[in-house]
Parts: C-alpha cells; sequence; structure tokens
C-alpha cells in the first residue's frame, strides 16, 4: 500500500504509520484495540484494501476447522455430518455466525480468521459477503462451499433443477396436469432452479404454465395452510401440490427476521397437508402433496405416507467435510471444484 495512504489511515486512527502497517501485514503482532482502530479508520475512509491485505497465518499443524453457519433453520442434519467427519480427523469445530451489513465488515472476518490460524473454512448456504470473500482467497486457509453453488469456491450442492424436474415428472406420469409448487423466495437460487426444472417439466407435455400455482413466501406452518386454502377456493384448483423446504435461506436476509416461530424443517407441508384434510369436503378427488425431506427416517405422522424427493444433508455434511481435508492435505490435483450430492425419490 502507498506510504500516502497509510498515512491517511493512520492519521483517522491516531496510530502511527508502523502500527497501520502491522495491523495489515502482521496482525498477529498487533492487539485487538489497535486492530479495531484501523479498520474502524478504514472503512470511515471508505479505503479498499484487499490488495493489500497479507496473511499471517500458518496452518500447517493447525486442527482447527471454522464454520461459517448462514442457516435459516439452525443444527440441521448438515451440521451433524460434517461434525461427525471432522471429529473423527482429529479436527475441532468453532461456529461463527457473521453479521455482515457493510463491505467493509469483511475485514474483521479476515481478521478473525487471521488471529486464530484455521486449518480450513466451511460456509453453510449463500451470504452477501462471500462476493467480497473471494477477493481474498489468496490469503484464506482452504475453503468450501456447502449448499450452494458457485464457481468462485469449491462447492457441494444439490442440483435443484433436476430436483424440481423429476418430482414435477413423477406427478406428471401419474395424470396431474394442475401442479401447484409452494416454495420460499422468488429470488433464492435453489428456488429460481427449481421452478426452471418444474416448468421444463410441464413445457414438455404441452401444458401450459399457470402462475396462479406458483406460491411464494411460504416459511411456515401458517403459510402452508393459507396457501392450500387459497388455491382449494381458486376458480382452477390444482390436483397435486410440491411443497419445497427451506434449507437454503440464509439467515442474513431481513425477509425472514420475523419468521421465528417455524415448528420443524417440515412446518410447510405439515401445514398444507392439515388443511387439505380439513378441506377434503371441498374436493372432487383427493389432493395429492409430495415434498422435499432430508432424511429416509420415518417421522411418525402424516408425512410417512407422502411421495417424496430426499435430499440427504446428512450425506452432503460428510461429503463437505471430506472434501475439506483433501484439499487441506494439498490433493487438490485429485478432487473436482464442484461436487453434486444426488437426490433420492421416494414415490409410491
Amino acid at each position: 500500500m502507498a506510504k500516502s495512504t497509510l498515512s491517511t489511515i493512520a492519521k483517522q486512527a491516531n496510530l502511527s504509520i508502523a502500527s497501520v502497517s502491522r495491523v495489515l501485514n502482521k496482525p498477529h503482532l498487533t492487539s485487538p484495540i489497535t486492530q479495531s482502530k484501523v479498520y474502524k479508520a478504514i472503512e470511515e475512509l471508505n479505503i479498499d484494501i484487499h490488495d493489500n491485505f497479507k496473511s499471517s497465518m500458518n496452518t500447517n499443524g493447525s486442527n482447527k476447522i471454522l464454520v461459517l453457519d448462514n442457516q435459516f433453520i439452525t443444527r440441521t442434519l448438515i451440521n451433524c455430518g460434517l461434525e461427525q467427519t471432522l471429529k473423527q480427523a482429529g479436527y475441532i469445530i468453532f461456529y461463527f455466525r457473521f453479521p455482515y451489513q457493510t463491505k467493509k465488515d469483511i475485514y474483521y472476518l479476515i481478521k478473525y480468521i487471521n488471529q486464530n490460524n484455521f486449518a480450513g473454512i466451511l460456509i453453510i448456504n449463500d451470504a452477501a459477503y462471500l462476493s467480497e470473500l473471494r477477493h481474498f482467497k489468496k490469503i484464506l486457509p482452504p475453503l468450501v462451499l456447502i449448499n450452494h453453488f458457485s464457481l468462485n469456491y469449491a462447492c457441494v450442492y444439490f442440483d435443484h433443477l433436476v430436483i424440481g424436474y423429476q418430482i414435477t415428472q413423477y406427478l406428471l406420469n401419474n395424470s396431474h396436469t394442475k401442479i401447484a409448487v409452494l416454495f420460499n423466495d422468488n429470488n433464492n437460487h435453489s428456488s429460481i432452479l427449481f421452478l426452471q426444472g418444474y416448468k421444463q417439466a410441464l413445457l414438455r407435455k404441452n401444458i401450459t404454465i399457470n402462475t396462479n400455482y406458483l406460491i411464494p413466501n411460504c416459511i411456515t406452518y401458517e403459510h402452508g395452510r393459507s396457501a392450500i386454502k387459497r388455491l382449494i377456493n381458486s376458480n382452477n384448483p390444482p390436483t397435486a401440490i410440491v411443497c419445497c423446504d427451506n434449507t437454503n435461506l440464509n439467515y442474513l436476509d431481513e425477509n425472514y427476521h420475523n419468521e421465528q416461530h417455524y415448528l420443524s424443517p417440515y412446518s410447510v407441508v405439515l401445514g398444507a397437508v392439515h388443511q387439505a384434510n380439513e378441506s377434503e369436503a371441498q374436493l372432487m378427488q383427493p389432493l395429492i402433496i409430495t415434498y422435499l425431506s432430508h432424511s429416509q427416517n420415518r417421522q411418525y405422522n402424516e408425512l410417512n405416507r407422502l411421495s417424496r424427493i430426499n435430499k440427504p444433508l446428512y450425506e452432503m455434511g460428510k461429503a463437505s467435510a471430506t472434501l475439506l481435508c483433501k484439499r487441506i492435505n494439498n490433493n487438490k490435483k485429485t478432487i473436482k471444484q464442484c461436487h453434486i450430492i444426488e437426490a433420492e425419490s421416494i414415490f409410491y
């Protein structure tokens, strides 16, 4: 970094130029208070310093793994899978929820990573800070992104386009042409891909897509009930419903901050099933409901009788941790950048 820029930051932080230089180049030799002053000054001055950031990490022999968990629903089977694999490999896991608000906040994350000398990083789900974090890849330890596709990172993900196509095709093969979808967010990448698969299946059967059958913002039990009630009372009710899951939602998204009353990962489909049962007298024929599950284990409720596509989150967690271990051990030449976890159809 130019001496004039270091001088500007030093003046703003009321520190010496040498102190600012040490924070950027050798943060392990500086105190948290000094680092905070420098990062605050950088934010106030709106200076982009990512090209000048230096890594102080020497991860040889480190047994610490950082998990940045962005999941809206915490403690999923992804966590169970990765924890089992990492602990068996002798690693200690540090969970961190990074409350990213501005672009400059990324410097605090880099500081945290530098100070703790992590051997590797796992990031669960998409997050706004990923676009900024990629500028620092050269100074970061091996990193794997879980449950989100990205060209910028090694990643383990589900092909939601194929999942959307397969579950819609199953319903079409069972004589359903009026198929509604309950999903969470128009802007969520997994929802966009799922709907593309859904539409492809319909178009290949020359069936016109009815946009009234696409019901967004379904996250909770009550959302599921309300959506089914509205569809049943419409002029052209569907004969089949697909309930998507919420595993790709990001806790940092402000749209979901008030949705803290979900019951389980299956809240939406449970609400849909219960409303369909209550409205059975209004139906000309039974309403078929399918959904996306996360385990082949029995639920011991109405969900056991439904057709579904299983997304093995536990296997995803294990595969992600295994991939990270390989990257830590410098086996990069023998491993792919992106890994698809295959979904499992459970159709009756």
